[in-house]
């Protein structure tokens, strides 16, 4: 009998152990008062580092959820910066890493979430011409579902690169899917964007537009351009979808899935 109930011990203390979230090896947690606008953010499997970010940005990176999908909690989530430096083991993948996330909001913010399907305003991504892409978006040979980002020889190979100025930004991505795609470039629009394209597999894109919407804090002016281009040589959003991914937005309404936010604390700095 004691031999029975022994090995269900064992059996249950492994089955824990197999399903326990995975946590950063060491976090650092601290305010940020220098009133700076620049940002840096990086996630990599096996490290993480945000400086100057606010909460709610950090809860779009852990989630994987863009801006126009995030409502409730305190106001200070939007304001407040903080800096983040965590380590993890190298062979951490990149989806083991946004738990990690999660459970570092969890913990040291005390973040209380959950999801809701709402009816909202939204946007649909559509092909514009059946299966014909346009110059900016071609089909890819590397696969780097759950990956982390990587260049090679100054090209993205995995993941989305976003680059921004005042007033523009530019997207650069390789073997991610259009799902993905269209997670970025909620970042840039005033509602949820709703991916009805159809197509599967990966991709390789560049696109490059004029933005009053920041995927990063702090790094677009609204109504600014970048110091090297024109409006004539920077199109709007919409048009660039058109022109160089052959993509379209098309106004719609739906519902979507959200994630509000029950409860949050500011941290205490360590």
């Amino acid at each position: 009998m004691r031999a029975v109930l022994t090995a269900a011990l064992v059996a249950l203390m492994v089955t824990r152990l197999a399903t326990q979230v995975p946590a950063f090896d060491a976090v650092s947690v601290k305010g940020n008062t220098t009133g700076e606008t620049r940002t840096r953010f990086e996630n990599p499997p096996g490290r993480f580092t945000a400086v100057n970010v606010p909460l709610r940005f950090l809860i779009r990176q852990a989630y994987r959820v863009p801006e126009s999908r995030i409502f409730g909690g305190p106001s200070w989530i939007a304001v407040d910066r903080f800096d983040i430096a965590a380590t993890a083991p190298p062979q951490t993948t990149s989806d083991q890493n946004r738990q990690m996330l999660r459970a570092l909001l969890a913990d040291r913010f005390a973040l209380i979430t959950h999801t809701e399907t709402r009816e909202l305003p939204t946007y649909v991504l559509r092909v514009v011409r059946g299966e014909r892409l346009g110059p900016g978006l071609r089909r890819s040979d590397t696969d780097c579902t759950g990956q982390g980002s990587r260049m090679l020889n100054g090209r993205v190979q995995c993941g989305i690169l976003v680059s921004q100025a005042p007033g523009s930004a530019s997207l650069r991505g390789g073997g991610t899917s259009i799902a993905d795609i269209a997670r970025m470039l909620g970042d840039f629009l005033d509602r949820p964007l709703v991916d009805e394209t159809g197509l599967a597999g990966v991709f390789d894109f560049e696109l490059q537009f004029t933005a009053d919407r920041s995927a990063v804090p702090g790094a677009v002016v609204p109504g600014g351009l970048a110091a090297s281009s024109s409006p004539d040589e920077v199109p709007s959003i919409f048009t660039a979808l058109q022109e160089q991914l052959g993509l379209k937005l098309e106004p719609s309404r739906g519902l979507v899935d959200v994630l509000v936010v029950d409860r949050a604390e500011r941290p205490a700095s360590n």
